[in-house]
């Protein structure tokens, strides 16, 4: 009993702090260093209790090493499921089309979208294409890319993370 009481302690543990390590890096890349430092503070702290625990025990099971393995792998699933939801954000998205009677376009619009538009070429083909690109949150982006791909299923895209944006239009 003893030791399925510690290999819950030892998962839990390191469930929240590779959690909280999750997201104080998606933090840190979106810019909010004083956020992110405090919960590296915490992170480590329980990081260090845990290993501890672990480490000082005079109990020899495998199952201490695979409760400490699952937390990690539990606390990273976690910690990037909350990251998505917790922490917004934009992404830019860039969309080739060959949808030639500006289906694409008049969708967005209809559906208050902000883009740009630039007609375009690519290197084998002599139709013109439309490159579209637009800056979108990152909780509308699902909406986004189905409006787009319902439309024009062959549509090339590809979505990047934004930093930082400085000016611009972003849509009602």
């Amino acid at each position: 009993m003893e030791l399925l009481y510690l290999c819950i302690k030892i998962f839990l543990g390191r469930l929240l702090d590779v959690t909280l390590s999750t997201m104080q890096t998606m933090y840190l890349v979106k810019g909010k260093r004083k956020l992110a430092t405090i919960i590296g503070f915490i992170d480590v702290l329980i990081w260090f209790v845990v290993v501890k625990e672990a480490l000082n025990t005079q109990m020899k099971s495998i199952w201490i090493a695979l409760s400490y393995a699952g937390g990690y792998a539990a606390g990273t699933f976690t910690g990037s499921g909350l990251s998505k939801r917790l922490i917004r954000g934009t992404v830019s998205v860039q969309i080739i089309t060959k949808n030639t009677n500006n289906n694409v376009i008049s969708a967005l619009k209809n559906s208050n979208y902000s883009a740009s538009v630039v007609e375009c070429k690519g290197v084998h083909e002599e139709d013109t294409n439309y490159m579209i690109y637009a800056q979108i949150e990152n909780n509308k982006l699902a909406n986004f890319k189905k409006l787009i791909t319902d439309i024009d299923p062959a549509a090339f895209i590809t979505i990047t993370e934004s930093k930082e944006i400085l000016n611009g239009y972003f849509g009602k």
